[in-house]
């Protein structure tokens, strides 16, 4: 395993490769070793004063059913996107900021906001608010950023929130490898739609780079491509994945 870590840190740049062992290639199994071996790194990388950025999801909420109690002082949780969404479908924000918060002994900030507008201007005059610019200003101060890609499967869940109609969705899956932290990007890490971008609430894609501790955590071979796009556009600095992910990124 030490070899394959290292093999994936030479080829995609990284600092740090965490590889999973789930007993099976079910997608609940793979989601729970995930997050056991993302909750142990950041028991070990999570320093006073930092600020820790987190998304929301399956994936997200894995790691934080798994983290580990601890002393840290004035760590900060905040939210790198939009977290308001159709209420017919559950993306486990309360349950993330519930767990962080009582992990981190404090009280995430989370962007009160659709994911996506219904154009540009309004979104660009929300964000002006002075509430809501302070939190994505804590969002380009983040010390260890938490994310995971999505597929662009008919099931995704950004798919199912219902931002999308059915010829939008077509399109995003004809051009999209994947979507990080809910920009879609190529197989080269680009971004595919500029407008849809503009529409979105969610952290540039650039200032994941500027984290100490970039993490992705994905796994899952239906996530490989998504993966592969991401770490094409060299978002993240950890990767944490599972093993049969792992062997094929090489």
């Amino acid at each position: 395993m030490e070899d394959l870590q290292h093999q994936l840190k030479e080829k995609y740049q990284l600092k740090d490769v965490i590889i999973s062992t789930p007993e099976s290639n079910e997608t609940a199994e793979i989601l729970s070793s995930l997050g056991k071996a993302t909750a142990r790194y950041l028991d070990k990388k999570v320093k006073d004063n930092d600020v820790i950025g987190v998304s929301w999801g399956r994936t997200l909420v894995s790691v934080a059913r798994q983290l580990i109690p601890n002393d840290r002082k004035n760590v900060q949780v905040v939210y790198f996107k939009g977290t308001v969404a159709n209420s017919t479908h559950n993306n486990y924000v309360v349950e993330v900021t519930k767990c962080f918060n009582k992990c981190y002994h404090t009280q995430a900030q989370i962007l009160p906001l659709p994911l996506i507008f219904e154009n540009k201007q309004i979104k660009e005059m929300v964000i002006k608010d002075k509430f809501i610019n302070e939190i994505l200003d804590t969002g380009k101060r983040t010390s260890v950023a938490l994310f995971t890609v999505e597929t662009t499967e008919q099931d995704a869940m950004l798919f199912e929130l219902g931002y999308f109609n059915d010829q939008q969705i077509k399109t995003l899956q004809e051009k999209a490898a994947g979507d990080l932290v809910s920009r879609f990007i190529d197989e080269r890490g680009k971004i595919v739609d500029d407008q849809l971008n503009d529409r979105t609430v969610a952290i540039a894609l650039d200032d994941l780079k500027q984290a100490r501790e970039s993490v992705l955590i994905a796994g899952g071979m239906n996530k490989l491509k998504a993966i592969k796009a991401a770490l094409a556009g060299k978002y993240a600095n950890v990767l944490v994945t599972d093993s049969l992910v792992a062997q094929h990124l090489l």
